[in-house]
């Protein structure tokens, strides 16, 4: 171990073998990296930290004088500066380390922000459901293998009842609380391979497991929303109409299978009846 300044820690390792070791085995802010190593190039070492690591403590890698080339490859390879040896001094080295620490942090920031773009881009921010552009994506998927295995599966749309009125009488607020506890109860009641979905406003979408019987879904959906949502010292009642279609006996593409679905829960919201399903 060596210090520089007062600011770093280092742990040293003689060969290529010994720095991957140091490196699963404990946190680094930062990797110095020799490129000719006893064992191994420093390519090799960074080919390996990236395989089993992913995105790990940034990267200096050192190079010979001249070797211009080597680095503008590792950069490449994922290393996040480089530092010809002829210039290997605590006053550059201490900055190189630095500038890749901060470069490391910038990236993951951005990587943050772009996870959370994508997030917002895909689910709903009030149920935590996915929103109409995943149900779009996920219906096409299920589709596509549903075709391959030559299988089917439910789709089912619902659509809250008296929504309006609540929002109306008790203002927007109280309408949230309804989406929420929507939400969170279907959520409660989903299986690993089923997924649901806040299209907007108050309709939600559901594709079920392949094989699955999308009435008796029907029925566990209306059953745990049927549950008064509590909004301050009033109660609100929540109800749902329910139309259920199986691809791909009711619908042979996505929009038709849509279609089917939405006509279905139309039909339970005019017979007041909780659900309905393509073909009775």
């Amino acid at each position: 171990m060596k210090t520089l300044g007062a600011s770093y820690l280092f742990h040293e390792a003689r060969n290529g073998h010994r720095g991957l070791d140091l490196a699963r085995s404990t946190l680094f802010d930062c990797i110095l990296l020799d490129y000719n190593l006893p064992d191994m190039t420093g390519f090799e070492v960074l080919a390996e930290l990236r395989r089993h690591q992913g995105p790990s403590a940034p990267v200096v890698i050192f190079t010979g004088e001249g070797n211009e080339s080597l680095a503008v490859e590792a950069m490449k390879l994922g290393a996040h500066d480089y530092l010809p040896k002829a210039q290997l001094r605590p006053d550059t080295l201490a900055r190189a380390i630095a500038n890749a620490i901060e470069k490391s942090s910038l990236q993951r920031k951005l990587a943050d922000a772009q996870q959370n773009l994508e997030h917002l881009a895909l689910y709903d921010a009030l149920t935590g459901l996915g929103n109409r552009n995943l149900f779009h994506r996920e219906l096409a998927r299920a589709i596509a293998v549903a075709k391959r295995h030559e299988t089917s599966f439910p789709l089912l749309v619902m659509d809250l009842d008296k929504f309006k009125a609540a929002n109306d009488e008790f203002g927007h607020e109280a309408g949230d609380a309804i989406l929420t506890a929507v939400g969170f109860r279907l959520q409660g009641i989903s299986r690993a391979a089923d997924a649901y979905f806040r299209q907007g406003g108050d309709e939600f979408t559901a594709i079920l497991e392949a094989g699955s019987d999308g009435k008796v879904a029907a029925q566990r959906i209306l059953e745990v929303v049927a549950q008064p949502v509590t909004f301050g010292p009033h109660v609100l009642d929540v109800r749902v109409s329910i139309g259920v279609a199986i691809y791909p006996t009711d619908g042979a593409n996505a929009a038709a299978i849509v279609h089917a679905a939405d006509r279905a829960m139309y039909e339970a919201k005019k017979l007041d009846v909780g659900w309905a399903a393509v073909g009775g």
